[in-house]
């Protein structure tokens, strides 16, 4: 049995990395359509679908999860999140975000809200210790899963994943950490929608507030680790390299996993149309 919250850690790992996809100037506009197909021991597991549009009145993005075949029997699993903001000089400036899930006929929402830098959530926390862990966590730079990582175009150094983003989605606040790996080219072997160069990276989910940490924390767990390969598909609006995930490994629920982009459209043209990797 797939355990629902790794599979939500893998949805929220490829749909905010696939939100860096936003160019950087408001004046931009652009729009990201994104499957993801996530298979364990050759069997698709789970689906994952993003879409992020953006312009000079702010950004916008979706994305769904899915179980799927044999997984979907044992643990039924869906969750759709939505993500609004503004760009202000380039940066994103969460304003709402939304999730809900369906597992077992049993339906949960949460709403995040981002009002003059106050950040507030419609659940509430009953336990007070876990209550003032996630108040004292939720600091000003906090942001949503799918706002977190909008600009993770390449850094000045030309690397990207060097960056560690604080992020909470209603319930807990956690912390993705990437670390940049190396170069490397996706040969033919490799499934999915692309094949060529690559940007290996390496992406750490670490608990920090909330009822899921302070499990994480009296098990002394070693946090969830996923290596994930970004291929280059050109130049935003103001020549930061754009970046995409094509290809994601890991283990679901002690056993290994592959994720692979399936489909990609950037202003509703097929990915190979504007990639700037020539196979």
């Amino acid at each position: 049995m797939i355990a629902q919250r790794i599979i939500v850690f893998l949805g929220i790992v490829l749909s905010v990395l696939t939100a860096g996809l936003g160019s950087a100037r408001a004046d931009s506009v652009g729009k990201i359509e994104t499957s993801y197909e996530v298979n364990v021991r050759g069997i698709t597991v789970l689906d994952i679908k993003y879409t992020s549009e953006s312009s000079a009145a702010g950004y916008r993005s979706q994305a769904s999860i899915e179980t799927r075949g044999v997984a979907a029997i044992f643990s039924d699993y869906r969750m759709k999140m939505a993500a609004s903001g503004a760009l202000v000089e380039g940066r994103t400036s969460p304003a709402q975000f939304k999730s809900r899930s369906e597992k077992k006929e049993k339906t949960k929402a949460v709403e995040v809200n981002w009002s003059q830098g106050a950040v507030s959530a419609s659940e509430t926390v009953k336990n007070p210790v876990t209550k003032a862990e996630l108040d004292a966590a939720i600091s000003a730079g906090v942001t949503d899963p799918l706002t977190a990582i909008f600009q993770i175009g390449s850094s000045p150094s030309g690397r990207p994943c060097q960056a560690v983003h604080r992020i909470f989605d209603g319930k807990e606040v956690f912390e993705l950490r990437f670390s940049f790996q190396g170069e490397a080219v996706l040969d033919d072997s490799f499934p999915g929608a692309y094949h060529g160069k690559a940007f290996a990276c390496r992406a750490t989910y670490v608990p920090v507030a909330g009822r899921y940490a302070t499990k994480f924390r009296k098990r002394n767990e070693e946090p969830p680790t996923y290596n994930v390969w970004l291929a280059p598909i050109g130049e935003g609006v103001a020549g930061e390299s754009r970046l995409i995930p094509v290809r994601a490994t890991g283990r679901l629920d002690g056993m290994k996993f592959e994720a692979y982009a399936s489909r990609v459209k950037i202003d509703g043209r097929p990915f190979k149309t504007v990639s700037a990797i020539e196979n």
